[in-house]
């Protein structure tokens, strides 16, 4: 930092408590900002959602499909609930990617479950997401020698299910994948029961 030498007439005036002129003097300091108002506008989480090849906007992560006349989004990467993430974390697990699956499924039709979540990437390669009961049941056989404990039957009955008629449901899927890679070309919904998969569109941001 450059230092200034002040001449002694100065570091007198300074020392006497004369001040310069009030209107050319400097302008007070404004009012301190608030932290807790400037942070909100200034720190912003980044979302970890994919790009998709080919389209620049599409940042929000949500991709929307039908099957028959249920439909459904899919937010990937979701959030992980504390109650699985801790579970993994206990049983030492492997880091993985969450997906969540809202459905509004009509009166009239019939059950949906999702079999699996398919990301595929230019590159070529597929990542996979199942059902969260499904893997959170392998976590808790892996740890106890094929056994499972009342924490894992109990989070296992809380995530398994489809989506019932007339209802909005929300399904977990888990991929045994730490993270989304950065550009997705496309994903596509398996249902079960053999029907033919559906690609999820993405809905870019508004």
């Amino acid at each position: 930092m450059k230092k200034t030498v002040l001449s002694a007439t100065v570091l007198l005036l300074l020392l006497t408590g004369c001040g310069g002129n009030p209107a050319t003097g400097p302008e007070p300091a404004g009012p301190t900002p608030n932290p807790a108002e400037t942070g909100t506008e200034q720190a912003q989480a980044p979302s970890g959602a994919p790009s998709v090849e080919g389209l620049d906007d599409a940042a929000s992560g949500t991709f929307a499909f039908m099957i028959d006349e249920a439909k459904g989004e899919i937010i990937l990467p979701a959030e992980a609930p504390e109650d699985v993430e801790g579970l993994r974390t206990r049983l030492g697990e492997d880091a993985v990617t969450y997906a969540l699956v809202t459905v509004q499924n009509p009166e009239g039709g019939t059950t949906l479950d999702i079999e699996t979540i398919t990301v595929s990437t230019p590159e070529g390669q597929d990542l996979e997401l199942r059902p969260a009961s499904t893997t959170i049941e392998e976590w808790g056989a892996a740890a106890n020698g094929g056994g499972s404990s009342p924490e894992v039957v109990g989070l296992v009955e809380q995530y398994s299910g489809g989506a019932l008629p007339g209802d909005t449901s929300e399904l977990l899927m888990i991929g045994s994948f730490p993270e989304v890679p950065d550009t997705v070309q496309t994903v596509m919904v398996q249902p079960t029961g053999g029907g033919e998969p559906v690609e999820a569109t993405v809905r870019p941001e508004s």
